[in-house]
């Protein structure tokens, strides 16, 4: 209220309706926290002071642990450099978050380049790349990589080239009217959701026996409603075993079938971008993704931690 009062409307974080640690932890009988705020439930004990000993520190990837360390480490008073080699913050909010239903996620993206902004020990240096012995490591006390994840696709399935990898789809690549999305997983899911909203045709392919297991369930329950309302097909219990130009061959317990489509989305899964955390050698420290592919609530909420005890 007090921001509001202020006329700071622009300040306050925005809730992102995850339910993640606040209904999904209540639910369970856990103590409530919050997904892109980590002092709620620590109140007393999280409280961001300067630092005695102010560190020079190098941020590698925007993405939300790179954007919630770069802002709790600066706050703490460290001089703070976060490096990226795309033109804008976010990391895989950015395209993933741009459907109506996720405009509240996407908002966050903005509150942390408001935030950090008026830190003055806070650089971020965007379009650029950090390689192994880059000149801009040179001098930091600290280097934190924060490169996230890359799109993973089993080595088993025949014709993964002939996919759209679903960032690729989030970045705007071009999707036809009938649409296999690959990957019964939240992100399968929500993906599926868009394109269907979107008017395409869409049939989602996972081999666990549901769909979006990975989610909260009183989300799930919602998110399955929507994409019944949207006509959004749902083949669970279904294991891909080729992916061809025109569409899929798959396993099912009645046997090998072959599925018809314009474009296939693969979203299988994600795996830790490890390769320069692994390079810079021990020194370094690593949070998000780059460590284990979770949620974002996960990233921001470790970041918090590792940011706080510097």
């Amino acid at each position: 209220m007090n921001k509001l009062r202020e006329g700071r409307a622009d300040d306050i974080r925005p809730c992102i309706r995850c339910n993640q640690l606040c209904t999904g932890n209540a639910f369970f009988g856990k103590a409530i926290g919050c997904a892109v705020n980590p002092e709620v439930g620590y109140e007393a004990e999280r409280i961001i002071t300067p630092t005695d000993n102010p560190k020079n520190i190098a941020v590698i990837g925007a993405g939300p642990a790179g954007l919630e360390f770069a802002r709790v480490a600066g706050l703490r008073g460290h001089t703070v450099t976060v490096y990226d080699k795309e033109e804008r913050v976010g990391g895989v909010l950015l395209p993933a978050a741009t459907p109506e239903f996720k405009r509240e996620l996407f908002k966050m993206i903005g509150w942390w380049e408001r935030q950090i902004a008026m830190i003055e020990n806070v650089t971020i240096e965007l379009n650029h790349e950090v390689k192994p012995g880059g000149p801009e490591l040179e001098g930091s006390d600290v280097i934190v990589v924060a490169t996230g994840s890359h799109p993973f696709v089993p080595s088993s399935i025949e014709g993964a080239e002939n996919g759209v990898d679903v960032l690729a789809f989030h970045k705007g690549a071009e999707i036809g009217k009938r649409v296999i999305v690959c990957g019964g997983s939240l992100s399968g899911a929500d993906s599926a959701l868009e394109l269907a909203q979107d008017g395409h045709e869409v049939t989602i392919v996972g081999m666990a026996d549901e769909v979006a297991r990975d989610m909260l369930m009183l989300n799930r329950t919602s998110l399955l409603r929507v994409l019944d309302q949207h006509d959004v097909k749902i083949l669970a219990g279904t294991t891909v075993k080729a992916i061809r130009t025109d569409g899929i061959t798959a396993e099912t317990a009645e046997g090998t079938v072959e599925l018809d489509a314009d474009t296939v989305v693969t979203a299988f899964g994600l795996k830790p971008a490890t390769e320069l955390g692994e390079s810079l050698g021990a020194q370094v420290l690593t949070v998000g993704d780059c460590v284990a592919p979770r949620k974002v609530g996960d990233a921001v909420n470790d970041a918090y931690a590792l940011a706080f005890e510097l």
